[in-house]
């Protein structure tokens, strides 16, 4: 009974929850916010360097250079960190440079690695805001979207600590979704950003969190979402994982396959 549980799981290509917001997966956790009149993509824009996991197929990238549906009038990008199956500047600088009505917010990392490798930055500069990291919660209001952001520890420890990951709240749609990168499962630090005090509607987060002892005390004592949805899960199906994760958060979604979509009601 447990391996048909998940493989309904696996196979369950969309979840509907009413109308308003509506959430498409691109690829690991790249995903697509409309809500509001508004659109914002988060980690959307990187290549198959990391074999491991999905990328953005051909045609998918094809769709978003091209302004094809869904990904005409982007108000704005959100990138977490510098790792190249979260961004990569040629395909994000190529992106700003035919989307004219976009913006980018993201580190101050981000920006100079554009500055150094995107041959057109000069073009796309002045659309383009990185933060310094720090350990305020910092508010920017960019073409119309409210977006809280702050800097958590990536995943890896010492080996990882040079990287500047960021969290993003999103305000759109009468909703708030959270997407935590690849935030390290640090409770010290979930405890002085204090997601708890934002009514967060939906979290995206890395899908080991729902299926280990730490993460569950982050997601029940420091987000408190209402809804949850797991990102960056693998290639190659971790079974055990998910039958963790429908045990702990039986309403929680795993996005698995590009185009999935959740849809949240007003």
């Amino acid at each position: 009974m447990r391996r048909l549980i998940s493989f309904l799981f696996l196979l369950i290509p969309i979840v509907t929850i009413g109308q308003g917001l509506k959430i498409t997966y691109i690829a690991n956790e790249g995903v697509l916010l409309e809500g509001g009149g508004q659109k914002v993509m988060i980690d959307a824009l990187f290549d198959d360097f990391y074999k491991p996991y999905l990328s953005p197929s051909e045609a998918t990238i094809g769709q978003m250079m091209a302004s094809e549906s869904p990904f005409q009038q982007v108000n704005l990008l959100l990138t977490t960190h510098i790792h190249r199956d979260h961004f990569e500047a040629n395909l994000t600088g190529n992106f700003l440079k035919s989307h004219k009505e976009s913006a980018l917010l993201s580190s101050a990392q981000i920006r100079k690695e554009l500055e150094s490798k995107y041959v057109d930055f000069d073009k796309v500069s002045d659309r383009i805001k990185g933060h310094e990291r720090g350990i305020k919660t910092l508010k920017d209001q960019i073409n119309g979207v409210t977006v809280y952001s702050f800097f958590m520890y990536h995943a890896g420890g010492e080996r990882t600590k040079s990287i500047e990951n960021m969290g993003f709240i999103v305000e759109m749609g009468g909703k708030r979704i959270l997407h935590l990168g690849d935030s390290d499962m640090n409770p010290d630090r979930f405890k002085e950003v204090n997601l708890g005090q934002y009514n967060i509607d939906v979290a995206l987060i890395p899908y080991w969190y729902m299926s280990s002892d730490a993460g569950i005390e982050i997601i029940n004592d420091y987000i408190k979402p209402k809804q949850l949805i797991g990102v960056h899960y693998p290639k190659a199906p971790s079974r055990t994982a998910l039958d963790e994760i429908r045990k702990n958060y039986p309403k929680a979604t795993v996005f698995q396959k590009p185009e999935q979509t959740v849809i949240i009601k007003e």
